[in-house]
């Protein structure tokens, strides 16, 4: 049996998460399909609040008994199912036990490759829906958002949930046909891809759409071909970018769509397109800033309001805290439209200095690689160094200026392997840089080291390399790169956006002989050189001391991340 894990879905009533284990752990001793037992469970729940008969036929003729028929007709143990749960008794909370049951009984690779999370209903208090408007979930699930964005005063009729996951609609009707205690509900659920492109946007449309859209779902490259050739306009196979272009289509004038994301869409390069399309249009913009907001999702998120009015000159951000600041529209400027979100005035004010300066970029000026996808790392690496078998370092053991001794050795076979770049690259001085990581990391590797997936390498082909790495592992890109891009994973289109500041050779000579020091230092006296290295970019950035100080206590206010590697510290 698949891996699995209890999602209580913001349930935190000890007994109501002893009621959901009890059903659970009933459920894995039945012989049941994952399925059945949702329809199991379904007619406990309605039973026990009186929606259906307690010796329910199939002959009933409400909306809510035409769903059991059409759904227990489909299943091979239609007696267990009615019977299974008859001796519970379960009040009905409105905090969709239901939903909670069948995200627990799911593997969580199916949840990973469906893009299904659970919205915490924290994250939606402060969204006020008019119970006279219309309002659309596109990908609404077991209909979680709606029970806590609806009142009871909803016009059902004004309701429309839709999802392409067959049990999770019939979820969803059943939460509603709790919720309004009705079992002839006359809301709207169907059905539907929110991704697919069916020509309806001009016939549809909605006061309110709020939802949770899949991120990350896995596609197959046929269905990825199709989503760019349906979408040229977005250029991407990306699942949240169509479901939000799609969904703004079917937006009233006037009408409000609220929708979560990864903060990826901000400031990821392969998102312009859908930014751009956001940003250009006749809207009014806030952003939240939720941070880790969603369980099992390592990226952060955040949660945008798009009011479809007379556009305005800046977006609102606002963080967990309360705290809101503003961002002028022009600053979402071409080719990218990267939007800073983490960056407030003060912020601006240092990094317009620094753009300012003149400067080239690693844009159509360096090589980039990857590094090794073996497949099979049990088989392919080894713990002990043999004559065949060399280094190979991951991203823990780059820090800054040099590696911590690797832990593994690899036979470098190419053709045994499942991803890897062409041999030049690695037998070359390049950079090598973290993959995983709130700034960058990077050493200068003379050495023609072999690389893990975790690390990758960049070859600058007009700017030294030792220049490079001295600002890249300085204090001030460590803020710009956290202003601009706010990732945990260090990126190209990263790396090629940051600014390389046009000096004379003697500056660079200046550099190349601290960073010689750095990369030779003692523990004791490497900050003293790189501070002299921060020295430098100051006066050519034009930055002053208060300013100086400023960047250091950001640092400072963030948790400090493990060591590097023993010997240099990581900042």
């Amino acid at each position: 049996m698949e891996k699995s894990e209890i999602i209580f879905l913001g349930i935190t009533d000890v007994k109501r998460k002893k009621l959901l284990v009890s059903l659970i752990d009933k459920y894995k001793q039945s012989k049941l399909s994952i399925n059945e037992a949702v329809l199991a469970l379904s007619f406990a729940l309605l039973r026990s609040n009186k929606l259906i008969k307690k010796n329910w036929k199939s002959n009933e003729h409400s909306k809510i008994d035409n769903l059991l028929s059409s759904w227990i007709r489909m299943a091979k143990n239609q007696k267990v199912i009615t019977k299974i749960y008859s001796q519970y008794e379960i009040e009905n909370l409105n905090d969709d036990i239901l939903g909670a049951f069948y995200q627990s009984i799911q593997s969580i690779s199916r949840k990973s490759h469906l893009g299904s999370y659970y919205t915490p209903s924290e994250l939606l208090k402060n969204i006020n829906v008019n119970p006279k408007k219309t309002i659309l979930d596109p990908c609404c699930g077991s209909g979680g958002i709606l029970m806590n964005v609806l009142s009871k005063e909803h016009d059902p009729s004004k309701i429309f949930a839709r999802d392409i996951d067959e049990i999770a609609l019939n979820i969803c009707f059943i939460n509603l046909s709790l919720f309004f205690n009705d079992n002839n509900i006359a809301a709207n659920i169907q059905k539907k891809d929110i991704a697919q492109n069916n020509n309806d946007h001009g016939s549809e449309q909605f006061d309110y759409i709020i939802t949770n859209p899949p991120w990350g779902s896995k596609f197959s490259k046929k269905e990825k071909k199709k989503f760019i050739l349906d979408y040229p306009e977005l250029e991407t196979s990306e699942i949240f970018s169509i479901s939000l272009y799609n969904s703004l289509k079917k937006l009233k004038k006037n009408g409000d769509l609220f929708f979560f994301l990864p903060h990826s869409f901000l400031n990821v390069t392969s998102h312009k397109n859908i930014r751009k399309y956001v940003f250009k249009n006749d809207y009014q913009i806030s952003v939240k800033l939720l941070g880790n907001a969603f369980k099992g999702v390592m990226s952060e998120s955040i949660l945008m309001n798009v009011q479809k009015k007379q556009k305005a000159d800046k977006i609102i951000i606002s963080d967990k805290s309360g705290k809101s600041w503003f961002l002028p529209l022009e600053k979402i400027a071409p080719p990218d439209y990267l939007v800073s979100a983490t960056t407030n005035n003060q912020d601006s004010v240092i990094l317009e200095k620094i753009f300012k300066t003149e400067y080239v970029t690693l844009q159509n000026n360096a090589d980039f690689a990857l590094g090794i996808v073996t497949g099979n790392n049990k088989k392919y690496l080894l713990e002990k160094s043999t004559k065949k078998a060399e280094p190979v370092y991951r991203g823990k053991e780059i820090g800054k200026y040099e590696y911590s001794k690797p832990e593994y050795y690899i036979k470098f076979n190419p053709e045994l392997f499942q991803q890897v770049a062409p041999e030049e690259y690695f037998r070359q001085k390049k950079i090598v840089y973290r993959f995983i990581c709130d700034r960058i990391i990077c050493v200068l590797d003379n050495d023609n080291s072999l690389l893990l997936n975790s690390a990758n390498l960049f070859i600058p082909k007009n700017y030294p390399f030792e220049s490079v790495v001295s600002f890249f592992n300085s204090d001030i890109y460590t803020f710009m790169y956290r202003k601009m891009f706010h990732s945990r994973k260090v990126l190209k289109s990263h790396l090629q956006s940051l600014p390389l500041p046009v000096v004379s050779d003697d500056t660079h000579k200046n550099i190349s002989n601290l960073y010689k020091k750095c990369h030779n230092s003692a523990l004791k006296d490497w900050n003293n050189y790189q501070e002299k290295i921060d020295d430098i970019l100051c006066k050519i950035f034009k930055i002053d001391k208060k300013q100086y100080s400023y960047i250091i206590e950001a640092k400072a206010s963030l948790t400090k991340p493990r060591q590097a590697f023993a010997g240099i510290p990581d900042f």
